[in-house]
């Protein structure tokens, strides 16, 4: 195996941010700031239908919630 690591192999070994890390130097650098209350509605949206699946003893009290 040769000494020089490729650009794939360079990167594998580079620390690796988490998405919330990468999702803000996204909206920093390129000025999407409009995107975060969006995104942060789908979450809340997506966590709402996690509790409320079936077998949740938690989903009376989201139905009440609409």
């Amino acid at each position: 195996m040769s000494e020089k690591k490729s650009e794939f192999e360079q990167a594998r070994e580079e620390g690796r941010e988490s998405i919330v890390a990468e999702f803000v130097d996204f909206l920093k650098y390129n000025k999407k700031w409009w995107l975060t209350p969006i995104v942060l509605v789908l979450l809340t949206l997506v966590a709402l239908m996690a509790l409320a699946g079936p077998g949740s003893a938690v989903a009376p009290f989201i139905y009440t919630l609409f």
